[in-house]
């Protein structure tokens, strides 16, 4: 779900966004960003992370999960109805309300927890999740990558599983290669990290650089898979009406895109999912 470039002039500004400019847009999209998840996109979006997250849930349903920059609760509500506990952090006020009154309406407050946090800095101790998922942009929007990453898997257990997803460097390119070669180019070198990506300005990765991040911190990498639903014209995604037959087409073929090697780092997401050692 691409938003919008920053830039200064014509260039896009190669530096993350400050923390309360952050905040202050999730807090006034908190009570529209549902809605993207009816449409055809929105359904594209959920259908490949669904399915890798279900392919990393412990069977323990004690086991302790987190959803950090989980939002509105999407992806919280679901794992508490099929019974686990789930932790869900996150820097906007206005999106854990939503998550709140969501889960209160279905009446799974009790299987949650909701605490405000940046991913950069999260609020828990070492190694206390045994899956830690980080969905739809939140390390590409956070204020610190970097640290996002390394928060991340502090507070994984060792031989807990991690799931969570980036803005791609390549689709970045792409989208910039018709407008600004100049950005383009930089973006391909990796002298530019900065750019619009797939959830809007923020820190994009290649494939190699999603895996050097993740094995340096003490994650063993099990899978990349690469998210092309972006592909799709606008008109395609914005729909909120379309025949079954054509969802399971599509999603085949996002499938078999997302598992394609050849074609990994060309998706608008990268998926990596990997265990801690």
């Amino acid at each position: 779900m691409m938003l919008c470039a920053r830039r200064r002039g014509d260039v896009p500004e190669d530096t993350p966004r400050k923390i309360k400019d952050v905040q202050k847009e999730w807090d006034e999209r908190s009570t529209s960003y549902d809605a993207y998840f009816n449409t055809f996109g929105g359904k594209l979006d959920e259908y490949l992370r669904w399915k890798l997250i279900k392919e990393s849930l412990p069977e323990d349903k004690a086991a302790r999960i987190l959803d950090a920059g989980g939002g509105t609760g999407m992806v919280a509500l679901p794992l508490a109805g099929m019974g686990y506990e789930v932790t869900v952090s996150d820097l906007s006020p206005g999106q854990l309300r939503v998550a709140e009154e969501k889960l209160r309406r279905h009446g799974l407050s009790e299987k949650v927890e909701i605490i405000g946090g940046d991913i950069a800095a999260l609020p828990f101790p070492d190694e206390l999740f045994d899956l830690v998922l980080a969905v739809r942009g939140p390390i590409s929007l956070s204020i610190d990558p970097s640290k996002a990453v390394v928060e991340l898997s502090r507070v994984t257990k060792r031989g807990g599983r991690i799931c969570v997803d980036v803005s791609s460097r390549y689709w970045a390119v792409i989208q910039e290669y018709g407008r600004d070669t100049e950005t383009a180019l930089k973006l391909i070198r990796s002298e530019m990290d900065y750019a619009c990506g797939a959830h809007g300005f923020g820190r994009v990765f290649s494939p190699e650089e999603l895996e050097e991040t993740f094995v340096r911190n003490g994650i063993e990498v099990t899978g990349i898979y690469g998210d092309f639903a972006s592909y799709l014209p606008e008109e395609m995604r914005k729909s909120t009406k379309w025949e079954e037959r054509s969802y399971d087409q599509v999603t085949e073929i996002l499938e078999r895109l997302s598992r394609e090697p050849s074609v990994t780092g060309m998706g608008n997401d990268l998926i990596l999912v990997g265990e801690k050692y």
